[in-house]
């Protein structure tokens, strides 16, 4: 049974939380197991090298917690770890969501539900007035995400970073408190 530091309920099948240390070598082994999917776009896929490196990740998501700079969670389909979702950036009154998901569930609207749940949890609980999610241009499912939940593409730029062995252009998403209805 998975146990959790931090856990929402977001329907029936789906929650997220922030996992106990004692989930660190399952997390490895999806990393491990998916690492040619997730690195395409994700940097982190090469550099999670260890069940160490997930037990650090996890230790950093829970002290970043307990500091409300960050509520970055673990996304789990009928208990089982499909993603990782939350809030990577907590700064004033302004989030930043981040996700990836294992590939085995693409197509299921997994990534949107559990996105649509942090920003009611960003605005709701964490009394956010804006959210970011920021994603290579070339990534056009990561973006379809926010496009989907209202986000409007902002004109804000930041520096090319090389992804999926070449450069791309990172997009910024931007959602206000005001103009979110859940």
């Amino acid at each position: 049974m998975r146990d959790f530091y931090f856990k929402i309920k977001v329907d029936e099948q789906l929650s997220m939380g922030i996992p106990r240390l004692s989930n660190a070598e399952e997390i490895y082994q999806l990393i491990d197991n998916d690492r040619e999917h997730l690195r395409q776009w994700l940097p982190f896929a090469d550099s999670t090298q260890s069940v160490e490196d997930v037990r650090k990740n996890l230790i950093d998501r829970i002290e970043a917690f307990d500091r409300n700079e960050q509520a970055s969670f673990y996304g789990t389909l009928n208990g089982e770890f499909v993603a990782s979702v939350g809030f990577v950036k907590l700064e004033n009154t302004d989030g930043e969501i981040g996700y990836w998901l294992l590939s085995q569930y693409q197509g299921r609207g997994l990534v949107t539900t559990f996105v649509k749940a942090c920003i009611n949890y960003g605005f709701n609980e964490l009394n956010l007035d804006t959210i970011v999610i920021k994603c290579a241009e070339g990534n056009v499912k990561s973006a379809g995400i926010p496009q989907r939940l209202g986000f409007t593409l902002s004109d804000k730029t930041e520096a090319t970073r090389f992804r999926n062995e070449s450069d791309h252009q990172t997009l910024i998403f931007t959602l206000d408190k005001k103009d979110w209805s859940t």
